[in-house]
């Protein structure tokens, strides 16, 4: 440490604030988001420097282990006592050879100002980061420097908070930079002295709860506020407080006098003075942006844009409960396939078939039954989950009625529009998988389909014997793989800001006897047997092995390449080691991999998947949950599960010409990632004006037939030749 700074008496500093255990880490994010946003640069980052390690009071987009001192920048910044801006961090002789620079995060551009304590000791830094070189100037420096100045002021808060509790002084008038980090983040505090029962608010409460500033409000007039139903709750909270002493923190709603909804979260502790009771002091932080964004992301996610009905999703969460206790209480559903929907679309156009399928949703909606659970299963399928309790010839009968009142259902002015529909139904009586049942179902429609339209038929053994056409694809699969027809493309993920391909997915191709490729989708069927998946993921594997240096001195070492695997892979935990072992002897290693899974398989993941999955993350091999945003459990999967990558699905894109939800959907998942720190990809971009919206709201990477088709290796060298990675990829 250079001369001028007395170490120890920073580092005493630090450890008599106890910042790590108690300050508020949330509202020293929310200076960094705004560091972020305000610099336009991926991470920002309050850092707080120890004698051996560096650790974050607040931090955005960074999600990478705590640093040790001797490779920290901050702590250079911390050792010239000033601000610190560094262009390039690649040129500059003193971080070159950094690891934080050479390796993730890959630290090009760097800026930090000090962050100093009541005494004048720096504690840490304010800093920002960016992956490109001069991403930074000198006029950035003040600006920071206010921003940190925010935060020297919020840990001084914190001291004087902690210190009034132990020393008998109520909270005092916060600060004018105070007040302005309330406004910015929205949180206001507030006190009840114990003795009077008096209330105390900041400004910003008052701005929060729409009052006038200054405007007197007793205790039961704040409790008024809150809703009716959690009015008691309320008080209550806050007299146990007051008698017990028990802190309390809780999220509710507040009626504003303007009639105005505004949802809170609130929290509260005692301050004792001397082992006497002395205050209850707290905060309120306003959310309801955060409120009504997740409540549009959960409806959106679990409904059915058009219809309004459930969609496939939340149909499959409630299926497969059901389905895990079929042999206590047997499970019956019915799939709905409308007859002659097709030519609506057709002859009159997409516009008259969406009201169709919305007239036909209402009428199903308003049909339904007690216990009865309906859902958009796709297209113009509809799902149905009936109770337990009910008869199998109840359930017939109710479903022959239902489909006979289908043709007085729709109509649409003078247009004479003929609308039927064919169903299918499943039922078992022993535990096992949702896919199942819906097979089964599925297998029974097309063939009432085959019989003739608009009847109800149940699946039987005879169906089942016909059911040849997944075995005609597992054996056309089979015949393939055996006579090594079986080859991978590749399609390019691309980089919007600079064209460049980052990363490419390898998609299934057989080589047909004709010399015609056949896609996934078209053997589709023969995927669902687990021997046949595991058989491709092998072959795609290696594959993707033989291809990686080429396909690296193509694109660059530092390109992934996404392998999709299969619920059968990671519950065998044999594949997930062979996958392993296959990489570490290979060109490649786990970075250049992405693996990709969908929703489904973490529906109901059990041991061995999560235990696959975590094995893979901690080998570095890069976990991406593919057609995010078509089932809520989407953001509890990025919780539970280790998730860095996410891929929009394909469907929110496609329909952001005619559905403004759509944008907002995908708008908002983009936000999200970033501030999670997660790689965002949108699927199936096709058209220019979809890539002119993506870069409108920030988004970084895409992926779709507007930037290329699945090419085999040949093609894809041929494509991009031996100087493709410096180039920007033409749309």
């Amino acid at each position: 440490m250079p001369a001028g700074v007395n170490e120890t008496a920073r580092l005493d500093a630090i450890r008599s604030l106890d910042l790590e255990s108690s300050a508020d880490r949330a509202l020293f994010s929310r200076l960094t988001l705004l560091a972020s946003t305000m610099l336009d640069c991926p991470v920002a980052l309050l850092s707080i420097v120890e004698d051996d390690r560096q650790w974050f009071l607040g931090r955005t987009g960074f999600d990478f282990p705590e640093p040790l001192r001797d490779i920290s920048l901050c702590a250079a910044c911390i050792g010239a006592q000033q601000p610190l801006l560094v262009p390039d961090a690649r040129s500059d002789h003193r971080f070159c050879d950094n690891a934080l620079v050479t390796g993730a995060p890959f630290v090009r551009s760097y800026i930090s100002v000090p962050i100093r304590g009541e005494e004048g000791l720096i504690l840490g830094t304010l800093s920002a980061i960016s992956p490109e070189p001069d991403a930074f100037c000198e006029d950035q420096i003040p600006p920071l420097a206010m921003l940190a100045e925010l935060a020297e002021q919020s840990i001084a808060l914190h001291v004087r908070t902690r210190d009034l509790s132990r020393a008998n002084a109520a909270l005092q008038q916060t600060s004018q930079v105070f007040r302005q980090a309330e406004r910015a983040t929205n949180v206001g505090s507030w006190r009840v002295d114990i003795a009077s029962r008096q209330l105390f608010w900041s400004d910003q409460v008052y701005a929060i709860t729409g009052l006038k500033p200054g405007h007197s409000v007793s205790v039961p007039d704040a409790v008024a506020l809150y809703e009716h139903e959690d009015q008691a709750m309320v008080a209550a909270a806050l007299e146990a407080t007051i008698v017990e002493g028990r802190p309390f923190s809780f999220a509710t709603s507040i009626r504003r006098p303007d009639g105005q909804s505004r949802r809170i979260r609130v929290q509260g502790e005692r301050i004792d003075v001397g082992g006497r009771p002395d205050s209850v002091a707290g905060i309120i932080l306003d959310c309801t942006e955060e409120h009504l964004r997740n409540a549009a992301l959960k409806r959106a996610a679990e409904h059915d844009r058009l219809t309004g009905l459930f969609n496939r999703a939340s149909f499959d969460r409630r299926l497969a409960a059901a389905m895990r206790n079929a042999d206590r209480e047997p499970v019956m559903v019915a799939l709905l396939d409308l007859d002659g929907f097709k030519d609506v679309n057709d002859t009159l156009g997409h516009l008259v078939g969406d009201r169709v399928l919305g007239a036909i949703a209402a009428h199903l909606h308003q049909r339904i039954r007690s216990g009865m659970f309906l859902a958009r299963w796709g297209g113009d399928e509809f799902a149905l989950l009936f109770p337990p309790e009910m008869p199998h010839d109840e359930a017939i009968a109710f479903l022959e009625q239902l489909l006979g009142e289908l043709d007085d259902v729709v109509a649409m002015g003078s247009t004479a529009l003929v609308i039927g529909a064919t169903c299918g139904v499943a039922r078992m009586n022993r535990s096992g998988s949702g896919e199942e049942i819906m097979r089964r179902a599925d297998l029974a429609l097309y063939r009432g389909k085959e019989e003739g339209r608009g009847s109800v038929v149940c699946w039987n053994a005879q169906i089942e014997a016909r059911q040849s056409e997944r075995q005609r694809a597992i054996a056309r699969l089979r015949a393939a793989l055996n006579d090594g027809r079986a080859v991978a493309a590749y399609q390019p993920i691309v980089e919007l800001e600079t064209g460049r391909i980052v990363s490419l997915e390898a998609l299934l191709r057989l080589k047909g006897e004709d010399g015609g490729l056949i896609t996934a989708s078209e053997i589709f069927s023969a995927l669902l047997d687990p021997e046949m998946s595991r058989r491709v993921s092998r072959v795609m594997l290696d594959q993707v092995v033989a291809d990686g240096p080429a396909i690296l001195a193509l694109l660059g070492p530092e390109t992934r390449i996404g392998l999709n695997l299969s619920e059968a892979d990671l519950r065998k935990n044999d594949f997930v080691r062979h996958l392993i072992e296959v990489v570490d002897d290979s060109a490649l290693t786990p970075a250049n991999f992405t693996i990709e899974v969908t929703e489904t398989m973490l529906l109901d993941a059990g041991g061995q998947l999560r235990a696959s999955l975590a094995m893979l993350d901690n080998c570095g091999f890069t976990i991406c949950l593919d057609d995010f945003g078509s089932g809520f459990s989407s953001l509890t999967h990025l919780r539970a599960f280790p998730i860095h990558k996410v891929k929009i699905d394909r469907d929110f894109i496609a329909a952001i010409d005619t559905d403004h939800q759509s944008r907002l959907i995908i708008q908002a998942i983009v936000q999200m990632g970033h501030s999670l720190g997660l790689r965002v990809v949108v699927e199936g971009v096709e058209t220019e004006a979809q890539e002119v919206f993506l870069r409108s709201i920030g988004c970084q990477h895409v992926q779709g037939y507007r930037y290329g088709h699945p090419a085999l290796m040949e093609e894809l060298q041929e494509r991009l030749g031996p100087f493709a990675a410096p180039l920007r990829l033409s749309a």
